[in-house]
């Protein structure tokens, strides 16, 4: 038997709840169950802006790496058209009848060089006080290209 006793004071004996297969709750039980809940709730609310917390850091970080997608694909280009100008350039030699071994070493260090110009020529017109800043993200750039 489940009894629920809402008034005040009791309308029923509290050794009713003692009995066999009975369950007596009054108001003093029920408030103690509201607070359990109400600190269940916290407690979720409290998880839950856990959660919220990291997933906007995850679509803050995604949306600054979209900020990048122009620099990306500007970056990706250029060296694209790099390329495309020292292989014509040794397709041109090969044509030639030069040697394919100083023709494919020269494709290297043309490319070389010039990919490695932008870098170089930042860090030598670079201010002294940031240099130490560019050769830190330079080196970041190319792991262990470094001396």
């Amino acid at each position: 038997m489940f009894i629920v006793d809402l008034a005040v004071p009791r309308d029923v004996e509290p050794e009713v709840g003692q009995l066999d297969d009975v369950y007596l709750y009054a108001v003093d039980d029920l408030a103690h169950i509201v607070r359990e809940n109400v600190e269940s709730r916290r407690e979720a609310v409290i998880d839950a802006e856990s959660i919220i917390d990291v997933k906007v850091a995850d679509f803050m970080h995604w949306l600054a790496a979209r900020e990048a997608v122009p620099v990306v694909k500007s970056l990706r280009d250029n060296a694209e058209r790099t390329r495309q100008v020292a292989v014509e350039a040794a397709v041109r030699q090969l044509a030639r009848g030069d040697d394919p071994a100083a023709v494919i070493e020269a494709l290297s260090q043309s490319l070389t060089n010039k990919l490695m110009h932008g870098p170089t020529k930042a860090l030598s017109s670079t201010a002294d006080n940031e240099r130490g800043e560019l050769m830190k993200w330079l080196a970041r750039l190319y792991p262990g290209q470094h001396g």
